[in-house]
């Protein structure tokens, strides 16, 4: 009768399976926009139910944490795709691997939407910080002989003191309706200007301008 139980029992431990952890899938959004935030989990197990360990990472992009099965994901800030990989690790130093493809969606944001009045010999003037690679554009509405300008702030001093200057946008004595569409070549603080200097009466104007990560 022992050895019949002693038979049984090296037939059923030969018949446990055994190999590397088991990733079911990993959880989480396949669309992110730039520079926000995704939350993604990994499903798996071991064959002998021990404990496994979690790692993570990324092509792009950063984590916010990544000590567990789950992980907070920080996406680009350019657009485009996105590999998140998970390993898990058995006691026996089994590893397993799998990943997920994130596409990464450009961002557009309102800068600034504005209808008012500039008065005579006078201008009006913005500041916003504006990020390389990022596409700028928008529609300024004005009586006519009011110009628009985009100056980083060197150029916006020398502009103010009537000297040569370089504009990232420049609409010269603008005729009702104007549009414009650029991108930005460095990173740092702009000024939009509405520039009626050069008149002797008060203007009115509409301006509307976006801005779209890369």
């Amino acid at each position: 009768m022992a050895l019949s139980v002693l038979l049984v029992f090296v037939s059923l431990s030969r018949c446990t399976p055994e190999g590397p952890p088991v990733i079911n899938r990993i959880w989480g959004d396949s669309l992110a926009q730039a520079n926000d935030t995704s939350d993604y989990a990994c499903d798996a197990w071991d064959w002998g139910l021990k404990p496994i360990k979690y790692a993570w990472s990324c092509d792009r992009g950063r984590f916010g944490w990544d000590s567990t099965n789950w992980v907070r994901w920080y996406a680009p800030e350019s657009s485009g795709p996105a590999i998140i990989r998970a390993w898990v690790t058995d006691l026996d130093s089994n590893v397993t691997r799998d990943s997920i493809e994130v596409e990464v969606q450009p961002v557009t944001s309102l800068v600034i939407s504005y209808s008012g009045a500039v008065k005579a010999n006078d201008f009006r003037a913005w500041r916003d910080s504006l990020r390389m690679a990022y596409e700028v554009r928008g529609t300024f509405v004005t009586d006519t002989g009011v110009s628009f300008l985009v100056l980083d702030d060197s150029n916006y001093l020398r502009w103010l003191g009537r000297l040569t200057y370089q504009a990232l946008v420049s609409l010269s004595r603008v005729e009702w309706l104007d549009t414009f569409d650029t991108v930005v070549s460095s990173t740092g603080w702009y000024n939009l200007v509405v520039d009626n200097r050069d008149e002797k009466r008060d203007r009115t104007f509409t301006l509307v301008i976006h801005k779209t990560s890369p």
